[in-house]
């Protein structure tokens, strides 16, 4: 075997120093990047119990899980589909980076000024040996001050109570910021449902036109089918449109309002809600509960006046109105086209004689 001459080891030590210095800091670089404590997230996100979100402005939500699948905000029912959303986000975001020194003050005061305070509470045992769960209690587990996206739209300004230094979030591959997932607006997170009925849960069914009473009716259940009758006389159909009774009560198994009406004129007030509502629409299910909604005229224009039938289209909107409902203490807006089917006359469902 040939000795190794004095170049040929020269050249063999310093391709061995480079790959020695390469690996070096190959692991320096990687030690850097995992001292960033992704600490943000809550993994067991079931084990949430209540989120608290306040603003700026003054609005206060409390979104409070009663059991698996259902939740309220506020005291009302909530949105699943929202909740799930806020529950997928604490659990999926991620630090991204952490705020420049530079800029370090100005977001810390963007969050005192502007963000939202999010509060988390979870089910925590006092013993938890796996096995052995004891003295199960709520905890308050961690609080973040969440703020505005950043420039390029694609993470979230936010501080964790007890950290000194802003970050900046993101769910990994997701195109998006997540400031508003945090809205502390109830309206964004309440379930937006006047009915949700299932075909069995409905005993009764009435539908009141107060200016015109001989085309009010009620539906009662009857084994598998249901008794037709006319409120004003009281008679009950022998012959009906089954088909459009379907349709009827179809509308009924998930029939939503489209927002909450806000500031709402005082000549509304006055002319719109102190009329006889349009319709009054009573469901009855098999625990006995009435649900009541009632719909009214929605003006189009407030501050139009009428000077002849030919305005009707100009002053009232045609495609909107608005509805009082048993279950919400808000005014809703709701669409003509939700509604359609509820809002049939009596003489639609058979051919008058």
């Amino acid at each position: 075997m040939k000795k190794i001459n004095r170049k040929t080891k020269n050249t063999i030590i310093l391709l061995t120093s480079l790959l020695l210095i390469a690996v070096i800091v190959f692991v320096l670089l990687i030690k850097d990047n995992s001292t960033i404590e992704q600490n943000y997230h809550i993994e067991d996100t079931e084990t949430i119990t209540k989120v608290i979100i306040d603003d700026k402005d003054g609005n206060h939500l409390e979104i409070l899980k009663i059991e698996d699948s259902v939740w309220s905000v506020n005291n009302s029912p909530a949105n699943l589909k929202v909740v799930d959303m806020l529950l997928t986000t604490l659990k999926s975001m991620r630090i991204r980076e952490p705020i420049a020194q530079a800029a370090r003050n100005n977001i810390i005061k963007q969050l005192a000024s502007s963000g939202k305070t999010v509060k988390i509470y979870q089910e925590k045992y006092g013993v938890n040996l796996g096995f052995i769960k004891l003295l199960k209690k709520e905890k308050l587990t961690k609080t973040l001050y969440v703020g505005s996206e950043t420039q390029d739209n694609m993470g979230t300004y936010m501080m964790k109570k007890g950290d000194d230094n802003p970050c900046i979030m993101y769910i990994p591959r997701l195109k998006g910021y997540l400031s508003t997932r945090f809205s502390a607006i109830e309206d964004f997170w309440k379930s937006h449902a006047v009915f949700a009925y299932k075909k069995d849960e409905i005993v009764s069914l009435k539908v009141e036109i107060p200016n015109q009473q001989a085309e009010s009716f009620q539906l009662t259940k009857n084994g598998e089918g249901f008794d037709f009758t006319l409120l004003q006389t009281g008679e009950r159909l022998s012959s009906f449109d089954t088909l459009k009774v379907k349709a009827l009560l179809s509308s009924c198994f998930e029939l939503n309002y489209e927002s909450v009406a806000k500031d709402i004129s005082k000549l509304e007030q006055d002319t719109i809600f102190g009329q006889k509502p349009a319709f009054v629409i009573t469901i009855k299910d098999n625990e006995g509960k009435d649900n009541v909604l009632r719909t009214y005229s929605k003006l189009y224009d407030p501050t139009s006046i009428a000077t002849s039938q030919d305005d009707f289209y100009n002053i009232f909107d045609v495609n909107r109105c608005y509805a009082l409902h048993s279950n919400n203490k808000d005014t809703l807006i709701m669409q003509f086209f939700v509604l359609d089917n509820l809002l049939k006359p009596a003489s639609y469902y058979f051919q008058s004689k």
